[in-house]
């Protein structure tokens, strides 16, 4: 996908979400280029011009964003976030976004801050496919923890040559690590799908982005 494309796709993205505020918080950027499959079928963390991260950095607080492109088998894709607390799973779909896609696109998943302060944080999930031709979005706010203070991390996670049928996990949000530092490498899990699942649930509050491409 085309910079000037992907840039249209992510203005129509944050218009469907209905973005207002201005970010105030530094932003974790994504790995450039990383591929995560080969051939006809596959994902990769843009790399995003001045113009793009200008737009993501005035609409959103945070976000991991991914280029896809898949061939004419696959017509559907399913993305999802789940929520762990203290090691178990509280909540298997807090966002659900299924989607029609067709050729490239862009998967985005932020936080949306509203215009006050003491605002709760909103979590959105969209989709573009079609070279633009089709968006899709979804969004909910996130609960916040009644006491325990907040660590907030983004993080992407790829495993490359994954097949891209099955369930993916694309990155995580972790809103309070367990000893109040990152403890691991998460990345190093990417491999160990079950594995990084264990590991990342084990902080106080984690919320995982999972995908799935589904055939005609």
């Amino acid at each position: 996908m085309s910079a000037l494309k992907r840039g249209a796709a992510l203005i129509g993205c944050i218009w469907l979400l209905g973005a207002c505020s201005i970010a105030e918080k530094a932003i974790d950027k994504p790995i450039e280029q990383q591929v995560m499959f080969t051939g006809k079928n596959m994902m990769k963390y843009p790399k995003l011009t001045a113009r793009e991260e200008t737009i993501l950095d005035r609409t959103t607080e945070q976000y991991l964003i991914y280029e896809y492109q898949i061939d004419k088998s696959y017509n559907h894709l399913r993305l999802w976030v789940e929520a762990y607390e203290k090691g178990k799973l509280a909540d298997s779909e807090v966002l659900l976004l299924n989607s029609e896609v067709k050729g490239s696109g862009t998967i985005i998943m932020n936080t949306i801050k509203k215009a006050e302060s003491n605002a709760e944080n909103i979590l959105s999930l969209s989709v573009t496919s079609g070279n633009g031709s089709n968006s899709s979005s979804i969004r909910t706010q996130l609960p916040k923890m009644a006491s325990d203070p907040t660590f907030t991390v983004w993080k992407s996670t790829i495993a490359d040559g994954e097949n891209i049928e099955s369930e993916m996990i694309l990155g995580y949000m972790i809103h309070g690590y367990s000893n109040e530092t990152e403890p691991h490498n998460y990345e190093e899990l990417s491999e160990n799908p079950q594995k990084l699942i264990e590991e990342l649930s084990a902080n106080k509050e984690v919320y995982i982005l999972k995908s799935k491409f589904i055939k005609k």
